[in-house]
C-alpha cells in the first residue's frame, strides 16, 4: 500500500482556535474605533466652541473699526444710543461697505445701521436696517442672532484713580439709561458649562492698551 496523501484543511481544534483569535481581533479593533471616535468627538467640541467665540469677537471687533464715525470722535466712531422704538442705549455702529451678516433679500445691504443687544434668554443679537431710500422711505428694522451661548455682556469702564478696569453687566435692569458710554466689551460665553471669556477694546487708540 502506498502512503496516505494528507488532507487539506484545518482540524476542529485549529478552527476554533482561528475563530478564537479572530473574535480578539475584532473586540480590539472595535475598541480601539470607539476610542477613536470618543477622542474624536471631544477633540471636535471644544475647538468648534472656540471658533464660535473667536468668530464673534472677531466679526464684533471688525463692525467697531470699520464703523463710520457717528459720535464725532474718530477714537470712538460708534454712538451709544437707544434703536429704534426702544428706550434703552445700545452700542451703535455704522458699515458703509456691504457685509455678508447683513442680507436683505438675496444681496448684501451697502449701508448698515446696527445695534449690539443681548438677553439673558436668547444670548447677543444684532439690531439692524438699511437706508430707509432702500425701502422706500420705510423703517425695517432686523433682529440677527450673533451668538446664542453669551451668558453674559458687561461694560467696561476705566478708573484712572484706582488704575483699574470696573465691568457691570449689561443686563442690569433698571441701569441702561443712566450708562455712560463703555470703554470696553467683556464677553462671557457659555456651552454646556464650557466656559470662554473675551474682551473687546473700544476707542481705537486703546491698542496698546491691556484690557482684563
Amino acid at each position: 500500500m502506498g502512503k496516505r496523501t494528507p488532507k487539506a484543511g484545518l482540524t476542529f481544534l485549529e478552527l476554533l482556535l482561528a475563530v478564537a483569535v479572530s473574535g480578539l481581533i475584532l473586540t480590539a479593533a472595535a475598541q480601539l474605533m470607539f476610542t477613536f471616535a470618543h477622542f474624536w468627538q471631544q477633540s471636535e467640541k471644544e475647538p468648534r466652541f472656540i471658533h464660535h467665540v473667536d468668530g464673534v469677537v472677531s466679526f464684533i471687533q471688525y463692525c467697531l473699526d470699520q464703523s463710520e464715525n457717528l459720535s464725532g470722535d474718530s477714537i470712538s466712531p460708534f454712538s451709544w444710543g437707544p434703536p429704534p422704538g426702544e428706550t434703552a442705549p445700545a452700542i451703535h455702529f455704522r458699515l458703509e461697505s456691504a457685509t455678508p451678516f447683513f442680507v436683505t433679500g438675496i444681496l448684501p445691504s451697502p449701508q448698515v445701521d446696527g445695534w449690539l443687544v443681548f438677553d439673558g434668554d436668547k444670548g447677543l443679537s444684532m439690531l439692524w436696517h438699511v437706508p430707509r431710500k432702500l425701502t422706500k422711505g420705510k423703517l425695517e428694522l432686523h433682529q440677527s442672532p450673533v451668538s446664542p451661548w453669551v451668558e453674559d455682556f458687561e461694560l467696561g469702564y476705566f478708573d484712572a484713580e484706582k488704575n483699574v478696569w470696573e465691568y457691570e453687566s449689561y443686563a442690569e435692569e433698571g441701569e441702561g439709561e443712566k450708562r455712560a458710554e463703555p470703554q470696553a466689551l467683556r464677553i462671557l460665553f457659555n456651552q454646556n458649562g464650557r466656559r470662554q471669556v473675551r474682551h473687546i477694546r473700544m476707542r481705537r487708540h486703546d491698542r496698546h492698551v491691556l484690557v482684563y
